[in-house]
């Protein structure tokens, strides 16, 4: 769409709520002469200007939708795998641990040692919690290592186990552990590791019949999707979530989260506060039936059926507290960034204080909607806190945030002490030492 058929549609709309250019300014908290440019087509708009405006003149998303979103990367998507892995995903089927069958060497277990398999089991699942709790306190690339060592162990123990319990065990362990290093990889900005990752995930969790777990595997390719700004990848990956989902709480709660944010992103206002209420009554649901979800139902009728170790959770830890604070994401986008920093705010008092990665990500949404709103003096503070809890973390998506907070604060150096604000937050949003390469 060409610039100028925004800016007509902007003026009209401006004109019609009876606001001169510079009262509209200062609603967007954009100076009168850009939004001079862009209503006579001599400037493109951006995506974060277009939210305001709708916001701002109640044009219900008619704005938004005149800006195309920012391309997103080219890679695989869910419906065409990359050859690696669409080569994984057959693996999988044919040998239901996800690796090429001469990968690895092969390991011999006694017929049956119950004991021994629940030493095993037991290991595997705390070494996991171990590893989720070191991911918030270093970059993702070393404990990637770990996890991929760990995945390799447990493909030979499920490929040698002598029953099928025991098999689905080990199956469930590794599904766990291919979920976790999908995150790691989508943290190092790796997005077509993290791809086939997560295919891996979903194809050895059904085979373990962790249903839930391959059910949230399409809540992570939702994740992936928003952080392309591909709001319509971002709402369909997170519907079938929730079809998928049906009948556990936790799994629908999460997929109405994600599914808010993509039509936040659509500039869907209505439909977006429909998914956050639904999303709020499912997390009451889940917490009333407990903190965990066991395997889901099929599984659970099986006569050899286990419980679930309580180290192996489906989504984040955190989610009884992810409510508030994803709608002030949403907010964000919706172009009310007053209100979504308010909500921010509230929200981070209840995170716990080990969740570090989930911590810095919503800082620094925190510090974006502080900037959005013209309330620059806020955004110091929240980035000295921001930059202490990120040390160290290397998380991409929190660099993303960044990237935007940067891109907010550049147009506003002439103002005291932004100029030197401006070099922090651009500092922070590049490392050096992380290769982000997919």
């Amino acid at each position: 769409m060409p610039p100028v058929a925004f800016g007509e549609a902007l003026r009209l709309r401006r004109i019609r709520a009876n606001l001169s250019l510079s009262e509209l300014a200062g609603r967007v908290h954009y100076s009168s002469s850009q939004l001079s440019r862009v209503e006579n087509g001599r400037r493109e708009p951006s995506p974060d200007l277009a939210r305001l405006c709708d916001a701002a003149l109640n044009a219900g998303g008619e704005l938004s939708v005149l800006v195309p979103a920012p391309a997103a990367a080219a890679g695989p998507s869910r419906s065409a795998p990359s050859r690696e892995a669409d080569q994984e995903l057959r693996a999988a089927a044919d040998d239901g641990v996800g690796a090429p069958p001469s990968a690895l060497c092969p390991a011999v277990l006694p017929e049956e040692d119950e004991a021994e398999t629940a030493r095993s089991v037991t290991h595997f699942a705390v070494h996991l919690a171990e590893l989720r709790r070191l991911a918030q306190r270093m970059s993702p690339a070393p404990v990637l290592g770990q996890v991929s060592s760990a995945v390799d162990v447990l493909t030979m123990l499920a490929r040698a186990a002598q029953t099928p319990a025991v098999r689905r065990q080990y199956l469930e362990l590794l599904a766990f552990y291919c979920e976790f290093a999908g995150w790691m990889a989508q943290e190092s900005g790796k997005r077509q590791e993290a791809e086939r990752w997560i295919a891996r995930t979903e194809a050895v969790a059904r085979e373990a019949q962790a249903f839930d777990l391959a059910d949230h595997t399409f809540i992570r390719r939702a994740g992936l999707a928003l952080y392309q700004g591909d709001a319509r990848r971002v709402t369909e990956y997170a519907a079938e979530a929730g079809r998928r989902g049906a009948g556990k709480p936790r799994i629908l709660a999460l997929a109405a989260l994600r599914e808010a944010q993509g039509l936040a992103l659509e500039g869907n206002g209505d439909r977006c506060t429909a998914a956050l209420n639904r999303a709020g009554e499912m997390l009451e649901a889940a917490t009333a039936s407990g903190a965990g979800e066991g395997r889901g139902a099929e599984a659970a009728q099986s006569p050899d059926a286990r419980l679930r170790p309580s180290a192996l959770v489906v989504g984040s830890q955190c989610t009884p507290s992810l409510g508030g604070l994803v709608g002030g994401w949403c907010l964000y986008d919706l172009g009310r960034p007053d209100e979504a920093a308010a909500m921010i705010e509230a929200g981070l008092k209840q995170l716990p204080v080990r969740a570090t990665r989930l911590r810095a990500l919503f800082t620094a949404r925190l510090a974006l909607g502080h900037a959005a709103s013209g309330q620059l003096t806020a955004v110091v503070p929240v980035m000295d806190g921001l930059l202490k809890d990120a040390q160290g973390l290397c998380s991409h998506a929190v660099r993303s945030q960044l990237q935007l907070l940067a891109r907010a604060l550049r147009r506003r150096q002439a103002r005291p002490g932004m100029r030197e604000l401006h070099a922090r937050v651009a500092a922070a949003s590049r490392c050096a030492g992380c290769t982000a390469t997919g």
